[in-house]
């Protein structure tokens, strides 16, 4: 869907644009998932290299936060001056967006995508500003955080506590030509802050205590990687399901907010429409937060569907069936009192209305992530999941999705920065083409030697007995024929840190699952998963594949002939994107294993949504494959293990004990696990179960009767962050 068309233009834009062709400039953005993670940095990187290369490449905006080594990255690139406003008294400096499409550059650096822009400004929001560049053809690379999605907005607050004030719309990043993820892993992100390369010194144990606790960072990293994982998903195209529309109801409370973005999520997710339905139960008094949810249904393209009167369920059903949609969103209802609970709600009532929709119980949510006074000391928490033996060296691995995304690169300069500041490094193995690049850096055995070629020399390297080694690759191979990754556990007890690196393509997991699309070589090596579970960190290494087929074509990766085999293998278009995809999903899920070490380190209760984690409800009843499958086709499409409870309260017969355990050899079969729990209470049973594992969504198939009623009522009422699914009858 288009962007909402700029402001108009001043004169002198004006005149620009009907001088010069109307081609429109290209955008792209670097995303990090936090402040400090580097993303101006490469921003500006990026802009030195393509003026090396004969662009002509000026600095719209650049905000360096006083940060030195940012400020020294600008060099010499020409900078486009501020222009300054004065409000209420204080003078304020912003972009000067006429000076930028006047100079008429190829490329403009516009730092900070979804800065607010000073009041009196032809533009409220920098976005815009980019917009009108663009319209001028210039090209503009930006940066912005994850937490600056419209869509995601009430996630980052539920984790963090924090209010987030500037926002910018999906569609903008949706629009955009490329969007290239800049990662760092919250251990390295809070070393980065204690070195004094992101706040002052004097504020740095402010923010380590509050926004960038080792929690929250990994949590945005999280919802970061999915959302570029997402986005590579539906680039790449292929055979995908037909899209499937959402509605949500929404009323005058606090909630309507939660509700429309959790609704906008699921449609990007299912490639539908998001319509939201408000019902006006009393059509004199408009609700208080009218122009809250009106502002938000624009920025997130849903339309809207307004009706009086006060059956809401039957409202929903009518905007439902009108527009063919295939899931409605709903809040989880008041408390009835006694006689309320004994007659049919408004969630009983969509249910039942409409049998073929899947209908989406969202919960109301306790205390925000950011607020709960048990969130434990970070520096304790962060030496407790590094383990309690302080003799055990750490693994830190650099992740990339093909040859020539720069996972050497990233190691050999944290080696140096490390050495830098006085730590005993050696680099143990290094490709033959990399060794140019070890200024400042120990090589073990010196310039002829098995590390040189690529080789570990693993006696050489105990005996040598550094404090950091940088191998590369975990794939590779020591002079005894072993696997690197085989005696990384060998060199971490004898007390040394490993940095390393790994090409997704090398993995177990991606060879069975795209072994022929790869056109890999039958005798390369590959690298057990759980020698990456192992890692304390995993960081990925991101490339757009356009850059990427550049540098393949320009020699930088393999020799011309070689390249020319690899466009027509595994370079092609189609497979470096679905391993891009895979890459983002792999960090993800090392990810989602540290956060949920974190919330379980101090009984964190409430699940933070970084990650859905899906339980399904199985009873002793015959039909239930199809639930299966398609919680396991839910969990799979969001990397997540589905986990089958059937809660036993009396004596199961043969026949129910046979039905289950064909239930549970399909589930595994799914990849996931079956769990059978005693409780008299069904509701209560499953509740329990489920805020003991962190999840966040129930799944239940319908079932005739009163019964499922009972408990599906008593399950919303007692899972206060947890949401309910109910499956449509036909999966």
């Amino acid at each position: 869907m288009p962007v909402q068309p700029p402001e108009p233009v001043s004169s002198t834009a004006a005149a620009v644009l009907t001088d010069r062709p109307q081609r429109r400039g290209l955008l792209k953005v670097y995303l990090g998932a936090t402040p400090g993670s580097g993303k101006t940095f490469a921003m500006l990187r990026e802009g030195r290299d393509r003026r090396e290369d004969g662009e002509d490449v000026v600095v719209g905006f650049v905000e360096t936060h006083g940060r030195r080594h940012t400020a020294e990255a600008i060099g010499t690139l020409e900078v486009i001056p501020r222009i300054t406003v004065t409000y209420k008294g204080t003078t304020l400096s912003d972009m000067d967006v006429d000076g930028v499409i006047e100079r008429q550059p190829q490329v403009a650096l516009v730092d900070e995508l979804a800065h607010t822009n000073a009041p009196g400004l032809r533009h409220n929001k920098r976005w815009k500003d980019i917009e009108e560049i663009r319209a001028a053809g210039i090209d503009v690379i930006s940066t912005m955080n994850i937490q600056h999605l419209e869509s995601v907005k009430d996630l980052v607050e539920q984790i963090t506590g924090i209010t987030i004030q500037e926002t910018v719309p999906d569609t903008v990043l949706d629009a955009a030509d490329e969007v290239q993820f800049i990662d760092i892993t919250p251990e390295a992100l809070r070393k980065r802050m204690r070195h004094g390369n992101v706040y002052a010194p004097d504020r740095v144990d402010t923010a380590l205590e509050n926004f960038f606790r080792p929690g929250n960072l990994a949590a945005l990293r999280e919802i970061g990687l999915r959302f570029v994982a997402e986005r590579v998903g539906t680039e790449r195209g292929g055979v995908q399901a037909p899209p499937e529309d959402v509605i949500v109801a929404v009323s005058g409370r606090s909630s309507a907010e939660q509700l429309i973005r959790r609704a906008a999520r699921l449609a990007r997710r299912r490639r539908g429409l998001c319509t939201i339905v408000h019902v006006h139960e009393h059509a004199t008094s408009p609700d208080a937060d009218d122009v809250t949810w009106r502002r938000l249904s624009t920025e997130l393209q849903c339309g809207v569907v307004e009706r009086d009167g006060v059956d809401i369920a039957t409202t929903v059903i009518d905007a439902t069936r009108e527009r063919l949609a295939r899931h409605v969103v709903i809040g989880e209802p008041k408390a009835g009192g006694l006689v309320g609970s004994l007659r049919p709600n408004i969630v009983d009532r969509i249910v039942e209305g409409l049998p073929d929709v899947d209908v989406h119980v969202i919960a109301r949510h306790g205390i925000a992530a950011g607020d709960d006074p048990e969130r434990p000391d970070p520096d304790s928490l962060l030496r407790r999941l590094q383990g309690d033996s302080h003799s055990i060296g750490s693994l830190r691995v650099y992740m990339g999705y093909a040859r020539g995304c720069g996972t050497t690169t990233a190691m050999l300069d944290e080696a140096r920065r490390r050495a830098g500041r006085g730590t005993d490094v050696v680099v143990a193995a290094v490709p033959v083409t990399a060794v140019g690049q070890l200024d400042g850096l120990t090589l073990l055995g010196g310039h002829r030697s098995a590390a040189a070629r690529g080789v570990v020399d693993l006696p050489a390297l105990l005996a040598r007995n550094p404090e950091v080694a940088a191998v590369d690759d975990l794939a590779g191979h020591t002079t005894a024929g072993e696997l690197v990754a085989d005696v990384i556990p060998v060199i971490r007890a004898a007390g040394v840190t490993v940095i390393a690196t790994v090409d997704i393509g090398n993995l177990e997991s991606t060879v069975s699952a795209m072994g022929t699309l790869m056109d890999r070589d039958p005798s390369s090596a590959v690298v057990d998963d759980a020698a990456l579970d192992a890692a304390d960190e995993v960081e990925l290494v991101d490339i757009v594949p356009a850059e990427l087929e550049e540098r393949l074509r320009d020699g930088l990766i393999m020799s011309p002939q070689a390249a020319l085999r690899a466009l027509q293998g595994a370079f092609r278009p189609t497979v470096l994107a679905m391993l891009r995809e895979l890459t983002f999903r792999r960090v993800a899920q090392h990810t989602d294993r540290r956060l949920l070490s974190y919330m379980a380190s101090k009984n964190i209760a409430a699940p933070w949504q970084a990650r859905p984690r899906l339980l399904v409800c199985v009873p002793p009843l015959p039909g239930q494959e199809q639930l299966l499958t398609t919680a396991a086709r839910l969990a799979a499409s969001r990397d997540d293990a589905v986990t089958a409870i059937s809660v036993r309260r009396t004596h199961r017969t043969d026949a129910e004990k046979q039905l289950l355990g064909g239930y549970a050899a399909l589930i595994h079969q799914l990849g996931g696990q079956f769990v059978t729990i005693d409780g008299n209470d069904i509701a209560a049973t499953v509740a329990e179960y489920a805020r003991d594992h962190g999840s966040t969504e129930i799944v239940l198939m319908r079932t005739p009767g009163r019964r499922q009623s009972r408990t599906l009522r008593r399950l919303i009422r007692l899972l206060v962050d947890v949401d309910v699914h109910i499956l449509a009858s036909d999966g």
